[in-house]
């Protein structure tokens, strides 16, 4: 079964019963989802129709889960001339910059499990919090066959969970920058000494000339947990050395993304643009880094709230706020128009929870359609319902 709340690929026959943290969360804050007052949503529509039609710029950003909402949220925008980022903290963007740049030797989750027989698992514990369920998800239940290689920060605890499915693990601290030069250097070593098997019994020389000799290896990483400086150089750095292993081994990228993968797909197929555009007449014009909520947020000029419409969403349980009320002071730069389980005025239907939903998986190959586990909230709609009373 799938579930697009952490690895996305569980051994559990029914999705429902996955005990999974997001997924538990969502099911447990159902009930704060109904609201009174449903007399009033036909004024608080007019109002922020009357807004909308009298704003000079507007910005829809937020938390976007599903594919129908993505759309939704294109469409809504393209009507508008509005500007969209709805990357959350430009995860997506730190992977994406760096692909336009080098290009992408990616691979599937199902293609790695099947074929890799090395994974370079780069990040922290924070990366496995965040995906419980990944070594699961890359295992292909053949004890002693896959190596994983765990570089960066990893407990005991996370050690363990790799050898519990059957991998045989390394885990090696380092720095995380200094990760993509550090596998170039030893490339550049590798490839100048003697390839004859070294009798030296040290486990560092071992595990070197089991990665010099593996036959198909992957190399995982999460955006969204990836504390370093410029990450997208770092990302295409740590490209440039996957590329220059393809010359006679098979090796590939599984960059793992959080759920705002699924609308960077979906902009770029309606598009040809990942996110971060703003609509002239209906033409896209791309910009990552012009066109990023921050961006838009610093040109807002003060005093003139009316002028600026933010039209925020979160479809999602997100335990933190999307909005920090201190970036953005409302009475002076803006008015929000807020789409999410804790609107007074347009709550929304959690994706996946109480509406039917298609997202990606972790790995941007598959779709995963939802079905929805609890009743709709007597007021609470989908995001496309709310963006299309919007847009009347």
């Amino acid at each position: 079964m799938i579930c697009p709340f952490c690895s996305l690929l569980c051994d559990a026959e029914n999705l429902d019963a996955i005990q999974c943290d997001r997924r538990t969360a969502s099911l447990v804050q159902f009930e704060a989802l109904r609201f009174q007052k449903r007399d009033r949503i036909a004024d608080w529509l007019k109002e922020a129709i009357q807004l909308l039609r009298s704003a000079k710029r507007i910005l829809v950003m937020g938390r976007i889960a599903s594919v129908e909402s993505a759309r939704a949220v294109v469409s809504f925008a393209s009507k508008h001339n509005a500007t969209i980022d709805c990357a959350e903290s430009g995860h997506v963007f730190k992977n994406v910059l760096a692909i336009q740049r080098s290009g992408l030797n990616s691979v599937s989750l199902s293609e790695a499990r099947d074929h890799s027989d090395f994974f370079i698992v780069i990040g922290n514990d924070s990366m496995m919090a965040s995906v419980p369920r990944m070594p699961f998800a890359l295992s292909n239940g053949r004890p002693g066959q896959q190596t994983a290689l765990l570089l960066g920060d990893f407990s005991i605890s996370a050690t363990e969970r790799w050898k519990s499915v059957g991998f045989d693990t390394w885990s090696v601290p380092c720095n995380l920058s200094a990760i993509p030069i550090a596998l170039a250097q030893w490339s550049r070593w590798s490839d100048s000494t003697d390839s004859k098997p070294s009798h030296e019994a040290y486990p560092t020389t071992q595990l070197f000339e089991r990665l010099a000799k593996a036959r198909y290896t992957t190399v995982v990483w999460s955006a969204e947990t990836l504390q370093v400086d410029q990450a997208d150089l770092w990302v295409e750095r740590l490209l440039q050395w996957i590329a220059s292993r393809n010359e006679e081994n098979r090796c590939a990228a599984l960059p793992w993304t959080s759920l705002d993968g699924t609308f960077q797909q979906v902009c770029t197929w309606l598009t040809g643009f990942p996110g971060r555009l703003a609509f002239r007449d209906g033409v896209p014009d791309y910009d990552p880094n012009r066109h990023s909520y921050e961006q838009w947020i610093a040109r807002t000029p003060l005093g003139k709230a009316h002028e600026s419409v933010v039209v925020l969403i979160d479809e999602t349980v997100a335990a933190a706020p999307f909005w920090h009320p201190e970036s953005m002071p409302v009475s002076d730069q803006c008015q929000v128009i807020e789409l999410s389980r804790q609107s007074a005025k347009f709550p929304t239907a959690v994706a996946g929870v109480e509406v039917s939903a298609n997202m990606f998986r972790a790995d941007q190959t598959l779709l995963a359609h939802v079905s929805p586990t609890h009743p709709l909230g007597s007021r609470a709609k989908p995001v496309s319902g709310w963006l299309e009373a919007l847009s009347q």
